[in-house]
């Protein structure tokens, strides 16, 4: 039954009765009283204590500030019987709180509060309340409802024979049902996708918990289930302890696995959830996700342990078992409003174990301690990190520990020293069990201004200057020399960067065309062979790094020699939204040293590769963009990485390609040729269908990994099931297929 509108008319006149028991004007302040009392008792005490008490009104019967305001074509208060009577489509509002009934009484010497015909109450929440009778007791305690249907904000309903409330904060529901189903718009009749019925419902607002007893749950008007006993947190619960959802799949790697998470509150900034898995093929194992929230910080911790079959360096069984695991923890604290420190710790107990048992599985594991500072524009920064490599080459005695890396970096007001200054100090110790330790200490100052002249153009002078200091213990140079030691070398340069950014309006939108020249200025410094290259292995020269001072991520690799380097940046902007630009410069290079650059990185020894970038968005639902390397004799790709991304109301899309040749500037990484695709499409308003692919093309591994799921959410329910097959090989990881199945019902706490 719907809630009736709000009358927009003023408060009615008291009409007096016919029967001679007219209240007299004297005593009008006083029928007033007692009809809010019965008024804001009613309200209250269907509503549960949600209001604050903050007045007490004769006959101890409490109501808070807030007025009351009472529409009713008549009401009555008969002396002999010391009742007041409300009547005809009496309304009454409390703040947002609306309560509508055909008729509420109030008697004094019972002090009992009833409500009957068509009763209704609005909560500020948006619940609404339904009822045929209501009758409570003064101190809102006891008391009982026929025939209540209540709806939730949420759109989900409830109903039951009968409402019984006790102790002031227990509402017993008698033959009740609920469900956050909607009903069929064309049939309102057919069942509901799934509800719950129960002999007895139990509402403890203190522990604020909902229990069934005798519960059956039906499917489709089906019983499907029966309990005799559950419970779950009301609807104002955010976090409560008990089950969730569980889940269901299997793998080749696994069998059949699954598991069956329990989430516990500990308190209100604190929970963990532990999730014991059983699998036919791994035995049981479990995890465990923490979390903590402090008043300056918070950690959070995942922590997975079982015991099972143990796997050799090759990947072949030894018959044995062993303990395993892993853990991923982060932390964080403000100490100030300056300072803060913080942990990432990442282990596991074997290389494969994480790819084994589906988790997150980078290429190596980083564990770190840190402190940071900052102040103003300036910073520093104190970090010790551990590593382990997870891959099949990967040498624990050989894998470096930083510790410490410190790094320090002011920068003046550009009103100081006529521009933008910045001094730099870094420092960093690296030990290894076997292979190379190298400890090294920088200095740094970079000044920079630009200016921008009468034409237009922008002018950018860059001067800088850096000094670094080694000490290293087994560096082994190509013919098995040991030529470790000390070193010391300076670097200074100069850059003079010059654009002129041109741009016309159109009938549709503006044009930008703008030329960009660079000169950089700095001695040939030959690479010493006592450094060993810990920090600059990986380089890729692109579009992003053109026009960089320093082209190399980190301090060990020289960006030495002079070079000339041109660009031109071309776009379009329409006034609908419309976008279109393109990029394209080269770089030459003055000096010949092979080996300030890796082989095939494109630059270096005279002219470079050409690199460029496309983007282009005809639409506001598809942006796609194409960043590239051309060969510098035969402008073929060396390097080719195409991306799209498709964004609608109904479909989400990425689309790429990527093609690198000779990545002999990225350790251990062959020519790459692939291609992928993911995509998720909302077919109905409810059904969702999602897919993945990455093939390889270079070679004939063909498809690396693709998934697609089927996925039907609506109000009421999220059921779903994935399918992926997985062609990773890695010892004792095998090509696997998965699949697995998610089932969750709204408002059950799963």
């Amino acid at each position: 039954m719907p809630a009736r509108r709000r009358p927009e008319a003023p408060e009615r006149p008291i009409t007096m009765p016919r029967d001679g028991l007219r209240p007299r004007r004297a005593g009008l302040r006083a029928l007033r009283n007692r009809t809010a009392m019965a008024v804001v008792l009613m309200a209250i005490a269907i509503g549960g204590p949600t209001l604050a008490v903050a007045q007490t009104l004769p006959g101890g019967i409490a109501t808070s500030d807030a007025p009351v305001q009472i529409i009713a074509e008549e009401v009555i208060y008969n002396p002999n019987t010391k009742t007041v009577t409300a009547s005809g489509k009496v309304e009454i509002s409390q703040g947002e709180r609306i309560l509508m009934a055909d008729k509420i009484s109030y008697f004094e010497e019972s002090r009992i509060v009833a409500a009957t015909g068509n009763v209704s109450l609005l909560e500020p929440s948006g619940e609404v309340l339904f009822a045929d009778y209501v009758e409570l007791d003064d101190q809102l305690r006891e008391g009982f409802v026929q025939t209540i249907r209540l709806l939730f904000a949420d759109d989900s309903r409830a109903a039951a024979v009968r409402a019984i409330r006790s102790d002031g904060n227990t509402t017993i529901l008698e033959r009740a049902v609920y469900s956050p189903c909607l009903p069929c718009e064309k049939d309102p009749e057919r069942p509901l996708l799934w509800q719950v019925k129960a002999v007895k419902v139990t509402h403890d607002q203190v522990k604020k918990t909902v229990e069934y007893e005798d519960a059956t749950f039906e499917v489709l008007g089906v019983p499907v289930a029966y309990t005799p006993y559950f419970s779950h947190p009301d609807p104002s619960v955010k976090r409560l302890s008990g089950f969730l959802s569980p889940s269901i799949g299997g793998s080749g790697r696994l069998g059949f696995r699954v598991g069956v998470p329990y989430f516990w509150a500990i308190d209100d900034s604190t929970d963990l959830t532990l999730t014991p898995y059983y699998t036919t093929q791994e035995g049981v194992y479990a995890v465990a996700d923490y979390r903590q929230l402090f008043s300056r910080g918070q950690v959070t911790a995942q922590v997975s342990f079982g015991y099972g079959e143990e796997f050799d360096s090759n990947g072949f069984a030894t018959g044995n078992d062993e303990f395993r695991g892993h853990v991923f923890a982060h932390g964080g604290w403000d100490v100030n409003d300056n300072w803060r420190v913080g942990f990432d710790l990442e282990r596991s107990t074997s290389d494969t174990y994480l790819k084994r048992f589906q988790f997150t599985s980078p290429n190596f594991l980083t564990s770190d301690l840190y402190t940071e500072g900052f102040y103003d524009r300036s910073y520093f920064s104190l970090i010790g990190y551990s590593f382990q490599g997870l891959r099949a080459f990967s040498d624990p005695d050989e894998t470096p520990l930083v510790l410490p890396l410190a790094q320090a970096s002011w920068i003046v007001e550009p009103e100081t020293v006529g521009g933008s200054l910045e001094l730099s100090a870094n420092g960093i110790a690296i030990h290894r069990d076997e292979g190379v330790n190298q400890r090294r200490f920088s200095l740094g100052a970079a000044w920079q201004r630009p200016w921008i002249t009468d034409l237009g153009s922008v002018i950018t002078v860059n001067l800088s200057v850096r000094g670094d200091l080694y000490d290293t213990d087994n560096v082994i140079d190509d013919f098995g020399n040991d030529v470790s030691g000390q070193t010391a070398r300076l670097l200074p340069k100069a850059a003079v960067e010059f654009r002129y950014p041109l741009a016309r309006p159109t009938a549709n939108g503006r044009q930008v065309i703008e030329p960009i020249l660079q000169l950089v200025l700095a001695p040939s410094t030959p690479m010493s062979s006592v450094i060993s290259n810990e920090d600059s292995q990986s380089f890729e020269f692109d579009d992003t790094n053109l026009f960089a001072v320093d082209r190399f991520p980190g301090y060990d690799r020289w960006d030495a020699g002079s070079r000339f380097v041109y660009g031109l940046r071309s776009a379009y902007y329409g006034n609908d939204g419309t976008t279109f630009s393109v990029f394209f410069g080269e770089s030459y290079e003055f000096t010949d040293e092979e080996d300030i650059y890796p082989g095939s990185a494109g630059v270096g020894n005279g002219r470079s590769d050409f690199v460029g970038a496309i983007t282009f968005t005809p639409t506001e639902w598809l942006d796609i963009q194409h960043n590239f390397r051309l060969d510098k004799d035969d402008l073929s790709f060396n390097r080719n990485d195409v991306r799209a991304v498709i964004t609608t109301k109904r479909l989400q899309a990425a689309i790429g390609y990527t093609a690198v040749k000779d990545q002999t500037g990225v350790p251990n990484q062959d020519d790459r040729d692939e291609i992928y695709v993911s995509a998720s499409a909302r077919i109905t308003d409810y059904w969702t269908l999602y897919g993945d692919t990455r093939r390889r093309l270079n070679d004939d591994t063909g498809m690396i990994s693709s998934g697609i799921g089927l996925f039907y959410g609506d109000e009421c329910i999220e059921v779903g099931a994935m399918y992926r097959r997985d062609t990773t090989r890695d010892r004792d990881v095998t090509p696997d297929t998965s699949f697995n199945l998610v089932l969750r019902l709204r408002n059950l706490g799963m």
